[in-house]
């Protein structure tokens, strides 16, 4: 007798979607609870405010590692599975934070937390994508990043409400915790990939990575990657240098953590709105200006920054086509590489991205040593955004000349 097969039962679009919303929220939180709390971590742990420009940049180091080194690995492993092990990675590195004795052992920590979140981020994104309608996946993808702002967002009302009773320690409990318990959800609910092991036949005949430049794929590559660098840049220094930076131009605590919160509520309002126009607008047009509206935007900080009426109004511009950028580039490099490799591309995408949110942090804590005024220093913030913007006028050139590059 032969075993009749058992038929597979069919599985949820939306709930995959949702965990991996859940798991870009709790991303979120834990990469922006830093910065509210940063100048409190100075004082607590003793060194000065310019060196925070290091710590701001430790998490995007490890970003950088984990996109580029765990993303490749979900294609081949299991998406799923990297991304158990990745949020149980960042979750145990926030609760590490709050425990940090020295600006060393915080360096160290903000580094591996990084890379647990430089991990998740590819994996979640790639899963969704994959189990997405495909007529709805840049839709879909742009607007699930809006769970990273509102992450953030929670984390700066978490941060404002629980500092001045609790400390800056109980946010990053926080932080750790909730992933955590997350965790069995996941393991549970969470189908895995049905293209793992199709990376690992990639592999084979010369890597995945590789992959990434097959075909004449390389310019379209590279012109993402810069895309990222620049976008990124502008939007990881905007988040995380903006309190400190409103700080120094004499606006009161209360303000800069509001500002801090009123970018998120402009970030997750733009990522949705870019998102839903995504059946309308070509995703490369979408990504074009919303990359264009946040140079605008950020020099439209520096340039009302004693005025908190206008100051507001630009900071929520800035949320909200910063936020808008990341999630159309999300979506371009995910429909941009074949499905056996998009997490790498998706992985590759925002490690130059983040090398981008390395350096950004780094050379603004250079600038504030420098006594720069905010004026400037916003200009200077908005240039990376800018060439983002160019970059993604040459992929989109690329693109039509080369239709079948995907």
């Amino acid at each position: 007798m032969t075993a009749t097969a058992q038929p597979t039962a069919p599985v949820s679009a939306a709930r995959v979607i949702i965990i991996c919303a859940l798991v870009g929220f709790l991303d979120g939180f834990d990469t922006q609870a830093l910065s509210p709390t940063a100048k409190h971590i100075a004082v607590s742990l003793g060194f000065p405010i310019q060196d925070l420009g290091l710590i701001f940049s430790a998490s995007q180091i490890g970003f950088l590692l984990g996109a580029l080194l765990l993303g490749p690995m979900g294609d081949r492993f299991g998406r799923k599975r990297m991304l158990l092990i990745t949020v149980v990675m960042f979750s145990l590195c926030s609760l590490a934070t709050a425990f940090a004795p020295s600006y060393e052992a915080l360096f160290v920590i903000r580094v591996l937390g990084g890379i647990g979140l430089g991990g998740a981020t590819p994996n979640f994104v790639s899963l969704a994508s994959e189990y997405a309608p495909p007529a709805k996946r840049d839709r879909i993808v742009t607007m699930m990043w809006a769970a990273v702002p509102l992450g953030g967002m929670a984390a700066a009302l978490t941060a404002g409400q629980l500092m001045n009773s609790a400390g800056w320690r109980s946010v990053f409990y926080i932080g750790g915790v909730a992933p955590l318990l997350l965790v069995p959800v996941m393991a549970r609910f969470l189908p895995e990939s049905r293209e793992t092991g199709k990376a690992a036949a990639a592999k084979a005949t010369g890597g995945t990575a590789d992959a990434l430049f097959a075909r004449g794929r390389w310019q379209g590559t590279m012109w993402l990657w810069l895309a990222s660098f620049g976008g990124w840049m502008s939007l990881i220094v905007t988040i995380f240098w903006t309190p400190t930076l409103l700080a120094g131009a004499g606006h009161a605590s209360g303000v800069a953590t509001s500002m801090l919160a009123l970018h998120n509520v402009g970030a997750i309002t733009g990522t949705l709105a870019l998102g839903a126009l995504m059946g309308r607008l070509k995703p490369l047009t979408a990504l074009c200006l919303a990359l264009s509206g946040s140079a605008l935007a950020i020099l439209s900080m520096g340039l009302s920054i004693d005025t908190v009426a206008t100051l507001s109004v630009a900071t929520l511009a800035a949320g909200f086509f910063g936020s808008a950028g990341a999630g159309a580039l999300i979506a371009v490099s995910s429909g941009l590489y074949p499905s056996a490799i998009r997490a790498t591309g998706v992985g590759f995408a925002l490690g130059a991205g983040r090398i981008g949110g390395f350096l950004g942090p780094l050379l603004t804590g250079l600038v504030v040593a420098l006594a720069w005024p905010a004026t400037t220093t916003y200009l200077a913030i908005a240039v990376p955004a800018a060439i983002a913007a160019l970059a993604v006028l040459m992929l989109a050139r690329w693109r039509a000349a080369n239709p079948s590059e995907n």
